[in-house]
């Protein structure tokens, strides 16, 4: 049904001004009421994914090549050249197949050309009196959206308002496109934060007088009232207004006080993914159910990221350093390898590739079920309560407001069973949680020291923004909290980013790359098509990156499903 509908909106597209015959072709679709609007929004959503683009970049990975402790190194080969370049933070210009910025690119872009269709349509009825609230607020905070997941990829990270003006931004798109071949010129950070802001406001405004629940028989697959201020609170929190990140998070997170109701009436429900599922499929499934009410946001990824948790392509893993100071690391209640039984950490045979939570799990869908091919894709979790939770730690402890944040930050404990002592124990527990966290101000203080892994050094001053001596420890935390919870998912690039946070890339026995808090590769490379069809890219160190000769080693976009003998099973790492 989508891929139908799709095709009426891209017919749509490329028939704009096709004004020579004296009718339609029949092929050619008119968005003429609400119901084919309504029909048409529902492909404003990519399916193209950014998470390997970010989490590749960030610390979240490490290169199993690399020398270990003992100095052995092995010969894992990566799924392709696309994660060899990530890694390196080198242009990727190997392909433009699933996970490559092309083809993130081309996704965002197309959702965003729907979406002014649909914006386009909207208006005409309206000129006839018709009423579509409802799907203008839909579209345009679709809109916000996809150009705000671009930005974060290919832009550097909101500094100031002044800073920013001088770093490259997007192409805003806000009309559809109706020539061959149009040239493009990217505007500022700052001009596209604006941009974003505008639709994202105008969107929320319409929301607030319509009743976007009401006409999509599962709402978490669009933008609902929960979802767009959940958004709203990581814009704001990307641009530092403190306090409209509050204000956006506390509509997310209305009705409950204190961190036992956040975490019984809000937030995921660990135990019932941890405990009751009897498989990995079943657990990823746990993690992106429409009915748990975590989930705010919800969308299908076509990404062979997943894939990398198999052994055969075990080169980049979330291991070592990265998951020690993740999954498997201390905490201020906690020590080391306390949160695997939590958070339920699995892994292909053992630990010795990397290990990963269910989230990061695929859905396999066979075109040939003889030949064993198909599709695999994943269901993202783009918003949900947890995450917008700690937006709103953050703020508070940028607010001064510690009281407020330790009732948020003992929520989040709460949800994924950490109590003062351990992990909660299931095996004597009938509810799967606990009444009872012991996270204070002094322990946080005690655990969080700078230029430890968990307090890196923060580059906010060169950035141009203050950050007071007296918030540090509290927002190391918030900021640790949040690489756990945002696992896999890409968002930990950009706290490295907005923060000045530097880190090093240890590839095979190449030694050691670093990434400065102003290197230029902070922001990823346009695709080579745009930048060959006149776009400028983004700059390099030494100058301007010019375009180069694309090497398509593209492989197709059907895979073979996994080998059975790849037995899931919880990694057991006492």
């Amino acid at each position: 049904m989508k891929k139908n509908i799709l095709y009426i909106a891209l017919t749509a597209l490329l028939c704009t001004g096709c004004n020579f015959l004296d009718k339609n072709p029949d092929m050619r679709a008119s968005i003429d009421t609400q119901e084919k609007v309504r029909l048409l929004l529902v492909n404003a959503y990519s399916d193209a994914s950014g998470s390997a683009l970010m989490e590749f970049s960030s610390d979240n990975i490490v290169d199993n090549n690399a020398p270990d402790a003992a100095g052995h190194t092995k010969s894992l080969v990566p799924l392709s050249r696309l994660y060899d370049e990530i890694f390196a933070w080198d242009d990727v210009v190997s392909t433009n197949a699933q996970d490559s910025p092309n083809y993130l690119w081309n996704g965002h872009y197309m959702a965003i050309a729907v979406c002014n269709q649909a914006l386009k349509a909207i208006a005409e009825l309206e000129a006839q009196g018709k009423d579509l609230t409802a799907e203008k607020s839909e579209a345009l905070l679709s809109r916000a959206y996809h150009h705000f997941l671009l930005a974060c990829v290919f832009c550097q990270a909101y500094k100031t308002d002044e800073a920013s003006k001088n770093d490259l931004g997007l192409v805003y798109m806000t009309e559809p496109e109706t020539e061959v071949a149009p040239q493009y010129t990217r505007e500022s950070v700052t001009e596209t934060y604006n941009h974003i802001q505008a639709d994202l406001e105008e969107g929320l405004r319409l929301m607030a007088k319509s009743s976007p629940e009401a006409y999509y028989s599962v709402p978490k697959y669009h933008f609902n009232t929960k979802a767009a201020h959940a958004f709203a609170a990581r814009f704001y929190l990307y641009k530092r207004e403190w306090a409209k990140v509050i204000e956006h998070a506390n509509i997310v997170l209305a009705g409950s006080n204190t961190s036992e109701e956040i975490m019984k009436n809000l937030l995921f429900d660990n135990y019932n993914a941890h405990v009751k599922c009897t498989s990995i499929s079943s657990e990823a499934y746990a993690w992106t159910d429409a009915a748990s009410p975590s989930n705010l946001l919800l969308m299908t990824s076509m990404s062979s990221t997943p894939y990398i948790n198999f052994p055969d392509y075990g080169r980049y893993q979330c291991a070592g350093r990265a998951i020690d100071y993740s999954l498997l690391g201390a905490g201020p209640i906690w020590d080391n390898r306390e949160l695997v039984s939590s958070l339920s950490v699995w892994s292909y045979g053992s630990d010795q590739y990397g290990s990963f939570l269910a989230k990061n799990y695929y859905f396999f869908e066979y075109t040939d079920k003889v030949n064993g091919y198909g599709f695999i894709h994943s269901m993202t979790r783009h918003f949900t309560t947890n995450e917008t939770l700690l937006c709103r730690a953050e703020a508070e402890v940028m607010l001064g407001d510690n009281t407020a944040a330790l009732r948020d930050l003992r929520a989040w404990c709460l949800a994924y069973d950490i109590n003062e002592e351990k992990v909660m124990d299931y095996s004597v527990s009938s509810s799967g949680d606990t009444t009872y966290c012991n996270l204070t101000q002094s322990k946080i203080e005690a655990f969080y020291n700078e230029g430890s892994p968990y307090a890196p050094v923060l580059h906010n001053t060169e950035m141009g923004f203050d950050i007071p001596d007296n918030v540090k420890k509290m927002l190391w935390c918030c900021l640790h909290f949040r690489r756990i919870e945002n696992i896999h998912d890409g968002w930990r690039w950009m706290d490295l980013k907005r923060y000045g946070i530097e880190i090093e890339h240890i590839i095979g026995t190449d030694g050691a790359k670093k990434l400065t808090w102003n290197d230029p590769r902070r922001a990823i490379q346009v695709p080579q098509p745009a930048i060959m069809a006149g776009l400028q890219p983004n700059p390099r160190n030494g100058g301007q990156a010019s375009a180069k000769t694309t090497v398509l080693e593209e492989r197709s976009q059907i895979v073979p499903a996994p080998r059975m003998d790849y037995i899931c099973t919880k990694a057991t790492l006492e």
